[in-house]
């Protein structure tokens, strides 16, 4: 591995920096649609419930389609894949306050809509991770640091989508906010046009390649852990992201301002992780770091319940957030490294579908929990749950290291060389 003092910044590379900037591009537009279409929901049904059913059928296919998405991009490329993601997504989050202004939008073409995007998300997301791998190379300590700059793009974008988007829904409406969403995914797709092509898998990909990453990934300790960990993050912190607006509008008199800046403090605090995790990134084994993160999370929610001015809670969802970063890059680029290079396109969905797997259950169980109890009897629950995925991390770093499981490559490659 490289050493810290000669480890190149991946902000050296054209293409990294390109990918960052579509990714920051598109995700201050995502990031306002976040607040954007739940508060939209939850303003003109007054149902916790549906408001969560329409995260739900956003996020479902994700896992059932992760998979298949692992082939298209095997076939296809990343880059080509990020590109028609790009493009698909502008065309339907722009269908929603088209249909609206229409009169054509009833609830149930709503959620037709947001299954869509679902599906083409599940082919992005893979797509995404291995494209921002190609843009800076194999180095353990220079693709956590990548991804943790990555991850800053992405926090930085909750930090000021949210705020714009409250400020904006306050005097626009809500629906048109998702104007700016669709400009984002497009403005996205033409930054990435002029990255270099990178050719697809030469050798066919078939169900046998996804099955044999399936057994790759429960024969690999450290990825087995790390996903167990991420099914536990994938169900808790998705009833956190609900239980925003929910406290602005229960607490906080309704307001969108309030939900736009708890919001934001997510993306706030997580940008301020991201950064720091970016410069320990080689100084830190990636499991010692997924082990403090997990740790300082735990501490943060287990705040979170209490009753509290709006300018405390701001604070405590800002300081909770901080600590996210130090377990999704560490584990993201574990994900990435640790399996053999013609395996990854295969692994990397699969991790993946291990967080989303328990997202669309989190949200639709978390709707109805909002309507028969307590925020904070809810988020007390998230808080010891979240506490157990700290100890699971925590177990796993006193461990000794494990090299990662061979695998055999396809003819004419050689094996991967260990993480």
């Amino acid at each position: 591995m490289t050493s810290a003092a000669e480890a190149p910044s991946p902000l050296r590379s054209w293409r990294f920096r390109r990918v960052i900037a579509a990714e920051f591009t598109s995700s201050v537009g995502t990031q306002m649609t976040t607040l954007a279409l739940p508060w939209f929901v939850l303003m003109t049904s007054g149902s916790p419930a549906r408001m969560g059913l329409v995260f739900l059928i956003q996020i479902l296919p994700v896992p059932l389609l992760a998979m298949p998405a692992g082939l298209l991009v095997a076939r296809w490329g990343a880059r080509r894949v990020t590109i028609a993601g790009d493009l698909a997504s502008a065309l339907l989050t722009a269908a929603v306050p088209t249909l609206y202004v229409a009169g054509m939008l009833p609830f149930w073409a709503l959620l037709v809509i947001v299954a869509l995007i679902g599906c083409v998300t599940s082919a992005y997301l893979s797509a995404q991770r291995l494209l921002l791998t190609e843009s800076i190379g194999d180095d353990e300590g220079v693709v956590t640091a990548g991804n943790a700059l990555f991850e800053t793009a992405t926090s930085t974008a909750r930090l000021v989508g949210p705020g714009v988007a409250g400020f904006l829904i306050a005097r626009f409406g809500a629906l048109n906010v998702l104007w700016v969403d669709a400009a984002s995914f497009a403005l996205s797709a033409v930054l990435l046009v002029g990255l270099p092509r990178t050719p697809p898998a030469t050798e066919p990909t078939s169900s046998h390649h996804m099955a044999e990453g399936v057994r790759w990934l429960l024969r690999d300790r450290v990825l087995r852990t790390l996903a167990l960990a991420a099914l536990g993050y994938g169900m808790l912190m998705p009833i956190v992201m609900l239980a925003l607006p929910v406290l602005a509008k229960n607490r906080y008199d309704a307001d969108p301002h309030v939900a736009g800046w708890l919001l934001a403090a997510w993306g706030g605090g997580t940008a301020l992780g991201t950064v720091v995790v970016a410069r320990l990134a080689h100084r830190f084994p990636p499991v010692r770091l997924a082990a403090a993160g997990g740790v300082g999370a735990a501490a943060g929610l287990w705040c979170l319940p209490w009753d509290q001015p709006v300018t405390t809670l701001t604070v405590t969802v800002a300081a909770g957030c901080m600590f996210l970063p130090a377990v999704t890059a560490p584990a993201v680029a574990l994900m990435m490294l640790r399996p053999p290079e013609h395996l990854r396109p295969h692994v990397v969905p699969v991790f993946g579908a291990a967080v989303f797997v328990a997202s669309p259950i989190a949200y639709g169980v978390a709707g109805v929990l909002f309507e028969h109890l307590a925020v904070s009897t809810v988020l007390t629950a998230v808080a010891v749950g979240a506490s157990l995925c700290a100890l699971l991390l925590l177990c796993l770093a006193r461990r000794p290291h494990q090299t990662p499981v061979t695998a055999a490559a396809p003819p004419g490659r050689q094996p991967a060389e260990p993480a």
